[in-house]
């Protein structure tokens, strides 16, 4: 999901759930936009290129089909840990049951991972859904 994506989604829900609580709304966005500084961190590391530029560039590419000719290397998914529902919303969820302060930052994690895993099946079907190519 793009970055822009989340951000639009999570500050407008966090409006809805929050609209006179500016401190739950803004834990709400932050963390359902924040999380997302591991797919910076991991586009380092395999790359050496810290800069912001150099990451959005990649991944714009890295979501288009193969040109042929096209060399440049793919990564792969830069997903860490904390995109894995089944491990983090557990955690979180467990936190927040016993600080109700963490509860918007529980939600707006849930929200972050269930746009991606939406856009995961999304994409899944697309490629399925393919007409073959001709021969």
């Amino acid at each position: 999901m793009r970055l822009r994506t989340h951000l639009w989604t999570s500050t407008l829900t966090a409006l809805l759930l929050y609209p006179r609580k500016p401190l739950p709304a803004v834990l709400f966005t932050s963390a359902g936009v924040l999380i997302d500084l591991d797919h910076l961190l991991i586009y380092g590391w395999r790359t050496g290129d810290w800069s912001l530029v150099g990451a959005i560039g990649y991944n714009r590419y890295r979501h288009r089909t193969l040109a042929p000719g096209d060399t440049r290397p793919r990564y792969g998914k830069l997903r860490s840990w904390l995109h894995q529902p089944l491990l983090v919303l557990p955690t979180v969820w467990i936190l927040a049951r016993r600080r109700s302060a963490l509860r918007p930052v529980a939600w707006g994690l849930t929200l972050h991972l269930a746009l991606d895993l939406t856009e995961d099946w999304l994409r899944w079907i697309q490629r399925w859904n393919r007409p073959a190519p001709p021969h």
